[in-house]
């Protein structure tokens, strides 16, 4: 499941109170993160308390994952081509680096597709 696939499960509210706290996170990239003041007003609230407890909810805890994931992919990807352009110069560290993260991410790709074969077989029926 994606970050936002799993950020449509949950109440609009959460959902704002999150994009509040990873601006990143937002669509439109554009819009100047709010400050606490404003976010209490557009989402009807006096105060932080009922987002702090969700804080500590598995719920919050799954979403900042799958947020710390996709940072993680992203970082993956920059190491890929710091790594990738000291490789071609013919650095042996670097090479034997490439090799070791190229292994990494055949690793990451079979197990990101055994978990989508899972996905697809899973109908939802019960026998």
């Amino acid at each position: 499941m994606t970050l936002k696939e799993a950020l449509k499960k949950v109440t609009k509210e959460n959902r704002a109170y999150f994009h509040y706290k990873f601006p990143d996170t937002r669509f439109d990239q554009t819009i100047q993160p709010k400050s606490e003041q404003d976010f209490l007003a557009s989402v009807g609230r006096k105060t932080m308390n009922g987002f702090k407890d969700w804080e500590k909810s598995p719920e919050y805890a799954n979403l900042v994952a799958l947020y710390l994931q996709s940072k993680m992919i992203n970082d993956i990807h920059q190491m890929y081509e710091a790594v990738r352009a000291k490789a071609v110069e013919g650095d042996d560290k670097a090479i034997g680096t490439f090799l070791k993260l190229n292994k990494e991410i055949n690793i990451m790709v079979k197990g990101f597709s055994e978990i989508n074969n899972v996905e697809e077989d899973d109908d939802g029926l019960v026998m």
